[in-house]
């Protein structure tokens, strides 16, 4: 058995290039604070999920270039949205669940999972195969992500939300998954050709940290004399 198998990566950054993670994402220590660096099928994309206001005296830390996101696939085609719009304002009364697939040799669809639909909850079950993006219907709500969702929502690929479907112009919220953290506010036009009548809905994240828990106690316990 490989003991080291499972281990994840942690790195002082000491300003020599470093290669991008080999499997999934890894961490570094570096001046500005804990960089998560994520590689995923996806997406490249570099989280500060920890900044450090004191001065580690004695590593030697050097300020690390954060990478912004980077997508590894095509553009979703603007007509699967807009199907995805349709079918979730004929089921306004429910939360949906929708999954846009990549698939080599035959491009983009879209499907519905397994799923078990309420007011203010979908569950579903799925194979992930080819899955870039699960995104989600919040029918008259604001389109935003739950505690349920970060729960749920643990991968590498994207994750979405549409809400005020009642309206002319819906909203829709997007974020990467970071195998347990998220990087939020990725443009849709950098998922989607086009997004017709949508709005974008970009969050605080300083806010959304204070809502879904202070992500910096952990450090804390770490660095406990910080």
């Amino acid at each position: 058995m490989n003991l080291h198998a499972n281990l994840i990566p942690l790195y002082m950054y000491l300003g020599h290039p470093l290669p991008r993670p080999e499997h999934l994402y890894d961490y570094l220590i570096t001046r500005q604070g804990i960089v998560k660096r994520i590689e995923s099928p996806v997406a490249s994309a570099d989280l500060l999920l920890a900044p450090i206001q004191a001065d580690l005296i004695g590593l030697r830390l050097q300020p690390y270039p954060l990478q912004p996101l980077q997508l590894k696939v095509p553009r979703i085609p603007g007509c699967l949205l807009q199907a995805v719009l349709a079918d979730a304002r004929a089921n306004i009364e429910q939360e949906v669940m929708y999954q846009f697939k990549l698939n080599a040799g035959e491009g983009w669809s879209v499907t519905l999972p397994a799923q078990e639909r309420a007011w203010a909850r979908v569950g579903y079950r799925s194979d992930p195969t080819n899955v870039i993006l699960d995104l989600h219907s919040h029918h008259t709500m604001p389109a935003f992500f739950s505690k349920t969702d970060d729960a749920d929502e643990q991968g590498g690929r994207l994750y979405g939300v549409i809400g005020h479907l009642d309206r002319p112009e819906p909203q829709l919220a997007l974020r990467l998954g970071g195998y347990g953290h998220h990087l939020y506010n990725v443009p849709a036009l950098a998922v989607f050709e086009e997004i017709g009548p949508f709005g974008e809905i970009y969050v605080n994240e300083a806010e959304m940290a204070a809502y879904h828990g202070d992500q910096s106690t952990w450090l804390s316990r770490w660095l406990p004399w910080r």
